[in-house]
């Protein structure tokens, strides 16, 4: 960075200043194709629940 530009900016050496600002395009699935995600994650998440409360019924009836 020349002296001159820094100069030129009464010496502010923020670097929003001279760092250019770059986006980058975020593409996201189809909505159907999240829902569908969901969905298995949750069918998942359930069978899960299910065989911790079976669990916990055999824990109980061992006591």
């Amino acid at each position: 960075m020349p002296a001159d530009e820094i100069k030129a900016n009464n010496y502010d050496l923020s670097i929003s200043r001279y760092k250019e600002i770059e986006y980058e395009e975020v593409r996201y699935e189809k909505p159907e194709i999240i829902i569908e995600k969901i969905e298995e994650l949750e069918g998942k998440i359930l069978e899960d629940i299910e065989e911790l409360k079976w669990l916990l019924n055999e824990d109980e009836s061992h006591r």
